[in-house]
């Protein structure tokens, strides 16, 4: 294989790429353009039924036991009739230093969620931004009272009194012509621990009692947790989903289900997903935000539903986000009784230390051992320990980039002892293609003999063939932790090193002029990767290539191009890490190509034997060094 084949190669990979790239972008448009105009249909229709209207028999149909499977969260009831007296929508706030939730007396629940402390922004580059707001363009209030009428579902009650409120709660009340009486209270953590999860809970009950003389059948109730919004750094949608922690096990549903497409593969939209099973807990988040309901009881199901978002000025593009709903099961309530639904509900950033001090796992949410659709285990305990790492460095130093940088070296240096052996096993190899070929010319014919012959020269010259297989296979690991933690956690957002504004971004340094979009490059040129792909090439040019075929060494110094395309869209802290790995490793190459140990001496001693016995100056026999004969008498 010459040269010119290996480049016709390398750009029929990258034409491949680019038309694999072009093609999803087209679905993606075809997509978007029928999502906008669902948008538009979806919005005409609140317009014509929304909060005005009721069940045409409130008694027939507001408690009906369900006829069929799942129904849509979003929609509304078609057979309903103008309210005549509707009364004055009541709006509560409760605050504390990190949360503003806003209660509505239109259906009982929660309207937004605003977090005083997180920025919509970056700060560094928007003067007086906004804070993060929850929930904010959803017509789902959060912890939403629902009920199904057979293949919809809608507010098991409409319209509330407020009965109480003090600074850190409020109780709202519903009473039903059919005798079933609604409580539900609300109370916002005013806790001072800046490091407990307190500040970002709210507790809730939600009481149904039976103040009629006749049975009531409600069958099953739907609370709602939230509504979750895609973000601009996981432009794929990794972190976007809906989840839940069935019998000690956590899964997720993603958005993308409901969005269709496909990259390779295409599949048809979902309307709904419904998960059954006992349930302890169930949460709908984004790539830094979370809401998680833990019922004191389990839940029976999770339903997760689509939500499109108004389409973005900017993008033409219409978001799809996530939204969900716990299924309980209700027992039917005799004259007196009394059911409860309660539990903590969590919202705020996917920070690990707050969730896991919620128990049942919470921290899972953050799919700190995610990897190809699967949890593992080992991942999800090295990312939490280089979590725990970082955390220490940053409250040290105060700077993250810092921190990745640091974590990095303490990692390598961790490493040094078996990245250093392989590197050295490596270079013997490559020391050693003279008298390999030797081998296998003379042995072609004897596949055993060839590896035994093999085998003695490697044992001969303690290089073990497998070594350098080690450190990829522990440091891949690692790198997946890195990935994860990098993408996940809220902690970096807008976390500004040197000239990148935010670590969980692509660094956009140099904006193209008019924010003009080009292909490939985006809004922004990157620079970070381009500085990976020198340190990845000079990487690569300094490792030793244990084989004399020109083509595989040519291709391995090809590698930092090839993988470029799909390392310039990596956040810059996850580049950064990379870089930094590079970095380290031509440090560790050089320090092994300028060492020279006795088995060096030894490997070249040999080679000059072999040139010598080939020019008829030494007879035939093993080619073993008397140097090295008598340094290991001497040791004697």
């Amino acid at each position: 294989m010459d040269k010119k084949s290996i480049l016709l190669g390398i750009v029929f990979l990258a034409g491949g790429f680019l038309l694999m790239t072009y093609n999803g972008m087209q679905e993606t448009k075809a997509r978007q353009e029928k999502l906008l105009q669902q948008a538009s249909e979806n919005e005409q229709a609140l317009r014509e039924s929304d909060w005005d209207t009721a069940p045409t028999n409130p008694d027939e149909t507001a408690f009906a036991p369900a006829e069929t499977g799942p129904p849509p969260i979003e929609e509304r009831i078609e057979t309903a009739t103008p309210i005549v007296d509707r009364p004055e929508e009541v709006l509560v706030t409760l605050e504390n230093r990190d949360l503003a939730v806003t209660l509505s007396s239109y259906g009982g629940a929660i309207g937004e969620i605003v977090l005083k402390n997180y920025p919509n922004e970056n700060p560094h580059t928007n003067e007086n931004p906004n804070p993060v707001v929850l929930n904010k363009v959803s017509d789902q209030q959060a912890l939403a009272l629902n009920r199904s009428t057979g293949s919809q579902m809608a507010p098991m009650a409409r319209f509330y009194e407020l009965v109480r409120q003090t600074d850190s709660s409020a109780t709202f009340k519903a009473t039903l012509p059919s005798g079933l009486v609604i409580t539900r209270e609300y109370t916002l953590s005013m806790g001072d621990d800046p490091d407990s999860p307190n500040p970002y809970v709210i507790s809730h009950i939600t009481s149904l009692s039976n103040a009629s003389s006749q049975a009531i059948i409600l069958d099953r109730a739907f609370l709602n947790i939230g509504t979750a919004a895609p973000t601009a750094a996981d432009y794929m949608g990794f972190n976007l989903n809906a989840s839940y922690f069935e019998n000690g096990d956590y899964d997720n549903i993603p958005a993308s289900k409901f969005a269709g497409g496909g990259f390779i593969f295409k599949r048809e939209p979902k309307e709904f997903i419904e998960e059954r099973g006992v349930i302890q807990w169930g949460a709908v988040k984004n790539q830094f935000f979370v809401t998680i309901f833990t019922p004191e009881r389990p839940a029976e199901g999770l339903i997760a539903r689509g939500i499109r978002f108004p389409q973005d000025p900017k993008t033409g593009k219409v978001p799809t986000g996530v939204t969900a709903a716990l299924e309980f099961g209700i027992p039917i309530l005799q004259p007196g009784e009394k059911h409860v639904v309660s539990g903590g509900f969590y919202a705020g950033p996917k920070n690990h230390d707050r969730l896991s001090q919620l128990g049942n796992k919470q921290e899972d949410v953050m799919q700190l051992g995610w990897f190809l659709g699967m949890f593992l285990g080992a991942i999800s305990f090295v990312a939490t320990m280089l979590l725990t790492l970082m955390g220490g460095i940053h409250n040290l130093l105060g700077n993250w980039g810092l921190a990745i940088i640091i974590t990095t070296f303490v990692i390598r240096l961790l490493l040094w002892p078996l990245t250093a052996k392989a590197a050295r096993s490596s270079k013997r190899m490559q020391e050693l293609q003279k008298p390999l070929q030797e081998i296998r010319e003379k042995y072609q014919d004897n596949p055993q003999k060839l590896n035994a012959e093999m085998m003695k020269l490697w044992k001969r010259h303690k290089i073990n063939p497998l070594s350098g297989c080690w450190p990829v296979l522990i440091q891949f690991p690692i790198f997946i932790s890195f990935f994860n933690l990098l993408r996940n956690s809220s902690d970096l957002r807008f976390a500004e090193f040197l000239w990148i504004h935010d670590l969980s971004m692509p660094d956009a340094t140099i904006p193209i002029p008019g924010d003009a979009a080009l292909p490939f490059i985006g809004t922004a040129i990157n620079i970070l990767p381009f500085i990976w792909v020198v340190s990845m090439y000079f990487q690569m040019k300094m490792m030793p290539t244990p084989s004399i075929d020109n083509a595989q060494t040519k291709i391995i110094k090809w590698m930092p191009f090839i993988f470029f395309p799909f390392t310039y869209y990596f956040s810059s802290g996850l580049v950064l890490y990379w870089t930094t790995t590079n970095c380290f490793s031509i440090f560790q190459q050089w320090i092994t190509n300028r060492t020279r140990d006795e088995e060096d001496v030894a490997i070249e001693e040999e080679i000059a034997e072999m040139e010598d016995k080939k020019k008829g100056k030494l007879p035939s026999g093993p080619l073993i060094s008397k140097k090295k004969k008598n340094r290991k008498k001497d040791s004697r």
